[in-house]
């Protein structure tokens, strides 16, 4: 997220936790769960405590949400066949349709009742199912998936990730179907997300550590017995093999991570066994008042996008791509600088004028991409419009117009299948007094090729929704052709699909998925998200 919004944030959560304080006794559970036994369940989507505690759900069924509770539902794929869920597709007690009994012997294919089954699929009982892709049968007859998980490739497991920054939270969810699983407690602000094989990376905002989380066969992510101390604000984790990179923007770092290390490793005293062990091996410090914002590999050595401090004076300390020599990871290097600052930023010219602010950043073959706020440095408004520069190894430097009537404020870069770039437009925001947005003005976001735009979506309408929250889109995640976007009001997932060239919505603004807990201010905030 952009680091003047993280510094909201950070005063509310303080606000809000001199407000609310705990308990004496019992359990305390974090938003958008409720107390249960002696644990916390998230009543919204839980399957064995749906709309409370202890109601669970029938086989084949989900919990969905349904006004101001949650009901259990077919899950897709299913049919409701008297009082039970039905796959059609390889039930034999109804095959093709309700109702619909395989003869003696028979087993239930494609719909169809059948001699055996064909090659390549599994018999489980009388049904005939692909072990590889089948959420009831994943990987075996008898291993079914939680709510929101997908069978990947015999495994079962979320499709994406979203983090909640406010309430400390990790949700999995399906963009196809738009279910997600139970909210899981990790940590107390998670910000960026990172993967390791099932090793689920969450580096915190406010407690300055790298934690892990693992799946549960309940579909919750369990947290670690384990984290690791990282620099202030965690801005971006870069799995890179054995070694893992975070950036530091508050503390101005690069920390070098490895598997198998033990510095700056924080026993928790509770949470599951770690599958993955990272220990701090190198720091490099880039100096005051460079905010570094993230990293992408290039070849031997990293790209950092250097934001600048606050005010035009610190913020002369950014406004540069600087390259760190990493061939060896153990003594990164620091390398040359790229400068952004001779880059024509067109200025709006009644609006001051606006510092090269290097953003998030993303790698599309041999050339870097990083996104440009373009704002003035005393009022952080938009003083220009949405820029993305392109530098090479070559040393070519050069700036795309993003359309200041579609984007101002660039937020994130992601890079997509076939060779395009999504760029997620913040716009000119105005707040209330809790820093819940108000309005938004050219936000959404816009799709380069070749460096030039060549399609925008707009986040700004709901499609005549009455009550929709304004969308400040935030952070994205590719998952083929489809487009995961953050954002960071509503905690709610947008789907855009991206294929031939266009952005066309899958889930818009009107029926995002909504992934994380609205705060009693009325702000929810997808920090980032990650996708398989």
């Amino acid at each position: 997220m952009n680091r003047i919004l993280v510094w909201k944030f950070l005063a509310m959560l303080v606000a809000l936790a001199a407000l609310s304080g705990c308990p004496p006794t019992g359990v305390v559970c974090k938003p958008g769960t409720e107390p249960c036994g002696n644990g916390c369940i998230d009543p919204r989507a839980d399957r064995r405590n749906c709309g409370g505690c202890g109601n669970q759900c029938q086989a084949n069924q989900d919990c969905v949400e349904s006004g101001e509770t949650a009901a259990c539902s077919c899950r897709a794929g299913t049919q409701l066949c008297g009082s039970q869920c039905a796959v059609t597709s390889s039930d034999p007690s109804n095959c093709g349709g309700c109702g619909v009994v395989c003869g003696d012997g028979q087993v239930c294919e494609g719909g169809a009742c059948q001699a055996g089954c064909s090659a390549g699929l599994l018999r489980c009982g009388f049904s005939c199912v692909d072990a590889t892709a089948d959420v009831a049968h994943c990987g075996g007859c008898d291993t079914a998936c939680a709510q929101g998980q997908a069978c990947l490739g015999g495994v079962c497991d979320y499709p994406a990730v979203a983090a909640c920054y406010w309430s400390g939270q990790l949700v999995g969810f399906d963009p196809e179907t738009g279910t997600r699983g139970p909210l899981s407690d990790v940590g107390s602000a998670p910000s960026t997300l990172a993967r390791v094989g099932d090793t689920l990376l969450s580096a915190d905002g406010m407690d300055n550590r790298l934690y892990a989380a693992l799946p549960s066969p309940s579909g919750a992510y369990q947290q670690v017995s384990r984290a690791v101390a990282t620099g202030s604000v965690p801005n971006q984790v870069l799995v890179d093999g054995e070694y893992v990179y975070v950036v530091n923007a508050g503390s101005g770092t690069l920390q070098v991570l490895r598997q198998g290390a033990d510095a700056g490793v924080i026993e928790l005293g509770e949470g599951v066994a770690p599958a993955l062990s990272l220990g701090t091996v190198a720091e490099l410090p880039f100096g005051a008042n460079t905010f570094p914002q993230g990293a992408v590999k290039l070849g031997s050595a990293l790209w950092v996008p250097l934001y600048g401090g606050i005010g035009a004076e610190a913020a002369d300390a950014g406004q540069v791509l600087q390259l760190v020599d990493v061939t060896d990871p153990l003594t990164p290097v620091l390398g040359p600088q790229v400068s952004l600052k001779g880059l024509d930023l067109l200025p709006f010219g009644d609006a001051g004028t606006p510092v090269a602010r290097p953003w998030a950043i993303a790698r599309q073959g041999d050339d870097v991409y990083v996104a440009l706020c373009n704002l003035n440095p005393d009022t952080h408004r938009p003083a220009g419009p949405g820029l993305l520069a392109r530098a090479s190894a070559d040393g070519g430097l050069s700036a795309i117009d993003l359309g200041a009537a579609d984007c101002l404020n660039p937020q994130w870069v992601t890079a997509l299948e076939g060779g395009a770039l999504a760029v997620s437009c913040g716009g000119r925001v105005s707040y209330d007094a809790n820093f819940a947005v108000v309005s938004v003005e050219a936000s959404g976001v816009v799709l380069v090729r070749d460096g030039a735009r060549v399609a925008s979506w707009s986040g700004a309408s709901c499609g005549g929704g009455g009550d929709c929250k304004p969308l400040f889109p935030g952070r994205m995640a590719a998952q083929g052709t489809r487009l995961l976007v953050s954002d960071q009001n509503g905690g709610r997932v947008v789907v855009l699909d991206t294929a031939g060239d266009a952005l066309t919505p899958v889930r818009n603004v009107a029926d995002a998925l909504a992934a994380c807990p609205v705060s009693p201010a009325g702000v929810a905030n997808v920090s980032d998200l990650i996708a398989r």
